[in-house]
């Protein structure tokens, strides 16, 4: 008897360190959102605060930025509702791609300046690539341009969550 509680503890105890490693890399998709104003224009910004297990994880190595330069240039440099609509659109395909499984994440989008940038951190460059390449010939050519650059501890991210007074979670 002693020897068969001994094995059910055993299990239990194995069984709650898997939850607990599965459930860490859970993505929370509450999002904030706020409006500044940076050489007289509005700065749009938004994004997931909420990201801590992902930071702490060390597996999300890499940010890559995808930024779209408006072909309407706006007098304050936030795209027409036209643009605003192809960008959502967009913007959905490439979470659909690249977040289903977690393999990147989406973790801020801010525009100004009449351009509009999305800051995803991925496990894998080269897995990324081939997503986005994939994802994006169901669209016309669009003006984006990617770049990709390391950062293991999350630099970009938390000095612009810190930028707008608020701490990753």
């Amino acid at each position: 008897m002693k020897k068969l509680i001994l094995l059910i503890l055993i299990l239990n105890v194995g069984t709650l360190f898997s939850q607990s490693k599965e459930s860490k890399l859970k993505l929370n998709d509450s999002w904030f959102a706020t409006t500044v104003e940076s050489e007289g224009k509005p700065v749009i910004v938004r994004g997931r605060k909420h990201l801590k297990n992902f930071t702490d994880s060390k597996q999300y190595n890499d940010h890559v930025e995808f930024v779209w330069t408006f072909n309407s240039q706006t007098n304050n440099g936030i795209p027409t509702a036209e643009e605003n609509k192809l960008m959502t659109e967009i913007e959905d395909a490439l979470i659909k791609s690249l977040e289903h499984d977690l393999q990147s994440i989406l973790t801020i989008v801010y525009s100004h300046k009449n351009r509009k940038t999305w800051l995803f951190y991925t496990t894998s460059v080269a897995e990324l690539k081939k997503r986005v390449s994939a994802t994006l010939l169901e669209f016309e050519k669009i003006p984006i341009q990617v770049s990709f650059n390391k950062d293991r501890t999350w630099n970009l991210y938390t000095n612009t969550l810190k930028k707008y007074g608020l701490e990753p979670r």
